[in-house]
């Protein structure tokens, strides 16, 4: 996140997203969550 931030700053994002700020709430996210669990089951 912080090499992001240096790149972009806190400029907006393309999506119209809050840009770092959105990243670093996304950090905590758990995207298919079925995955991840198959995941450590293997």
């Amino acid at each position: 996140v912080t090499t992001v931030e240096r790149v972009i700053g806190f400029k907006r994002g393309s999506g119209g997203t809050s840009g770092v700020s959105y990243l670093r709430r996304m950090l905590d996210v758990v995207l298919y969550p079925d995955l991840w669990e198959l995941r450590t089951e293997l």
